[in-house]
């Protein structure tokens, strides 16, 4: 696989996450592939030599109606220090990696997400103004143009939706799917497994979307825990 204009990256805002977060998600991504991880944070403290910290200034974002740190996932498609990388995988904090991402790794979707088939047709039925892909793994090569649609209207935009995956969607922002490795730790991955909290070895990524988080998990009785770090 050619790695050469591949980078990850991540993001920690406020104190939802601590630096543990970044540094077992380095470690989990690291034991795949070895190539330039990036974290966009307002606090690097406690963050592990080898990640390259971009420290951002949110200020300004937080006093906005509704804004909340997903949102400055779109600031990524215009950072400098990434857009020499054809290629950028996102991931949030709140994932664990226990099976192959080559996949993901490998896609080439010019802007790619996670597809949240856990939801089903009768959501998207019911919801048509909610969004059937999950901004949990982001992977592209130049989405400047959808960072440009938002600063049409930035704080309205964020005002209006709830979050950035209901941004893309009412705005019709032409998004891929993920290649289908990836699961909701809480919803499974189909209709009707709410709650399931089953680990999934035949996939390679879970999401913790939810409450329980990583850290909450005891490996003990939740298996997919132990492959966190």
């Amino acid at each position: 696989m050619e790695t050469s204009n591949l980078c990850i990256t991540c993001i920690k805002i406020g104190d939802k996450f601590d630096a543990e977060y970044v540094n077992k998600l380095y470690d989990m991504v690291h034991r795949q592939i070895d190539v330039p991880f990036f974290c966009f944070t307002d606090n690097p403290s406690g963050i592990k030599e080898g990640v390259t910290v971009v420290e951002i200034d949110v200020t300004e974002y937080s006093q906005w109606e509704n804004w909340w740190p997903a949102w400055w996932k779109i600031n990524m498609f215009v950072r400098p220090e990434i857009q020499d990388f054809k290629r950028k995988i996102f991931f949030d904090l709140d994932v664990i990696i226990h099976g192959d991402i080559t996949k993901i790794l490998e896609s080439n979707s010019p802007f790619a997400l996670v597809y949240s088939s856990w939801k089903g047709l009768p959501f998207q039925v019911k919801n048509p103004t909610k969004s059937m892909f999950n901004s949990s793994v982001i992977a592209w090569d130049d989405a400047k143009h959808i960072y440009d649609h938002w600063m049409q209207d930035a704080k309205g935009f964020v005002a209006k939706y709830a979050g950035t995956d209901d941004f893309y969607h009412n705005e019709k922002i032409k998004r891929y799917r993920l290649p289908p490795i990836i699961y909701s730790y809480r919803d499974g991955c189909a209709p009707r497994q709410e709650n399931s909290l089953e680990f999934r070895p035949s996939m390679g990524l879970a999401i913790l979307h939810q409450h329980p988080k990583n850290h909450e998990l005891d490996p003990n009785i939740h298996i997919i825990a132990r492959y966190w770090g």
